[in-house]
């Protein structure tokens, strides 16, 4: 267990811009990234969980030192944007090792960690990057069973509480924002046509906003999420030219910098359809949309969503503590378990050499100096020692059992551990 550990940032350590001097890979760059960055760590396995509120490194050493704060520069310096010692970054990343960070890879499953409590992007979120590591062979016997086990927190607090049956995801807060101020009807641009944009599209079709355009790096993935809604699909660049006029805008792309301009801004809420400025909704990190003193537009990104994100978790406050009591408890069963497969080789040697001692001295006793017993002597006399002999046995298994839990998951007969 001490071999485990999970370094990084969120959204409650930092702001948005702090999240945006991390690297995020993309697709055709995700698993050499992966690889490169176990390197670094000297890790047999590794998971990164990267989204919209956090970039969290989950790994294991199965072999030498185990993890612990001498890790963050190296991490740093292969998580950092800037091409610097990375020494600014590694002094914000927090890192939780052993049993705390299982009970927090728990949390963040269960979406008690999420910038809104109950939000149902996380779980999947969590499969997918362990699927991706698993996919290229850096998962194994440390975090695999940790995946499946938080992946099955993750699973029974969505069914079994409050908190699951009503969440309230930053995409949900995004249009929520929009049907309370964007008025009937309104002409409105989803930039992004990833996995966040097929989301925001969805819920802002079922919310009765479908979009009236989908703006994309690239048009033919733009024309494919485009056909659900049977709205128009344009490139990036594009509608960043003004090609359609909106009257929102909602942006989740994974663009590395800003892809509107103050200015550009202004010159779209000057064409706005419904001749009422332009609003802008910024869920991406890096952000997508610059900041605008323009009285014609108005930006929402995450970080005005952060107060709303609070007042929401006050209202499932019952929910949150049923839901931590649930992750508390499941946390003690896998630390049990653990504990219990830690001491297992040893407690079967044990077993296995002390039954083997046993029948050696009882066959040597019965046929030896009690040769002349009965049978049914014979009989008595070898259930009186083998039920002795499974008693005095429950002593020291229960010791070595023990053992294994006091170590905090060092195997107490790894001799290098014990240095």
């Amino acid at each position: 267990m001490h071999r485990i550990a999970i370094a990084g940032l969120s959204i409650h350590r930092t702001d948005v811009s702090g999240l945006e001097s991390v690297r995020r890979p993309d697709d055709q760059q995700r698993s050499a990234f992966l690889r490169d960055l176990a390197d670094a760590l000297g890790a047999s396995e590794l998971v990164l969980l990267s989204t919209c509120n956090r970039v969290e490194v989950i790994y294991a050493r199965e072999e030498g030192d185990a993890p612990d704060g001498d890790d963050l520069p190296a991490l740093a310096r292969a998580l950092c944007v800037e091409q610097d010692d990375g020494a600014d970054l590694a002094a914000r990343l927090a890192l939780r090792t052993g049993r705390e960070a299982i009970h927090h890879l728990f949390r963040v499953a269960a979406s008690l960690d999420s910038l809104v409590l109950g939000e149902d992007q996380i779980i999947a979120q969590v499969r997918e990057a362990y699927g991706r590591s698993a996919d290229i062979g850096l998962v194994g016997t440390l975090l695999s069973p940790l995946f499946h086990a938080a992946l099955q927190i993750g699973k029974k607090v969505r069914s079994e509480t409050e908190l699951a049956q009503h969440p309230l995801s930053v995409v949900n807060l995004a249009v929520a924002r929009l049907a309370n101020r964007a008025g009937q009807h309104p002409a409105l641009a989803v930039l992004g046509a990833g996995e966040m944009g097929a989301l925001l599209t969805r819920a802002l079709g079922a919310a009765g906003l479908p979009p009236s355009v989908i703006a994309n790096r690239t048009r033919e993935r733009a024309v494919v999420l485009a056909g659900e809604l049977r709205c128009a699909a344009v490139s990036l660049d594009d509608f960043v030219a003004g090609v359609v006029p909106v009257d929102v805008i909602v942006s989740a792309t994974s663009a590395p910098g800003t892809i509107l301009s103050a200015e550009r801004l202004s010159a779209l809420a000057a064409v706005a359809p419904a001749g009422r400025g332009l609003t802008a909704i910024d869920l991406a990190v890096p952000r997508d949309i610059a900041a605008c003193d323009d009285a014609d537009v108005s930006v929402i990104c995450l970080d005005d969503l952060r107060a709303e994100a609070d007042a929401n978790r006050a209202l499932r406050a019952e929910a949150a503590a049923v839901a931590e009591q649930m992750v508390d408890a499941k946390l003690e069963r896998y630390v049990r378990r653990f504990h219990e497969e830690l001491a297992a080789p040893a407690v079967a040697c044990l077993r296995q050499e002390s039954s083997q001692l046993l029948e050696r001295e009882l066959n040597g006793l019965l046929g030896g100096r009690l040769s002349h017993l009965a049978e049914g002597d014979r009989r008595v006399l070898e259930r009186w020692a083998r039920s002795t002999f499974g008693r005095l046995l429950h002593l020291p298994v229960s010791a070595l059992k023990r053992m294994a839990a006091d170590t905090n998951g060092h195997d107490p007969t790894d001799t290098e551990d014990a240095q």
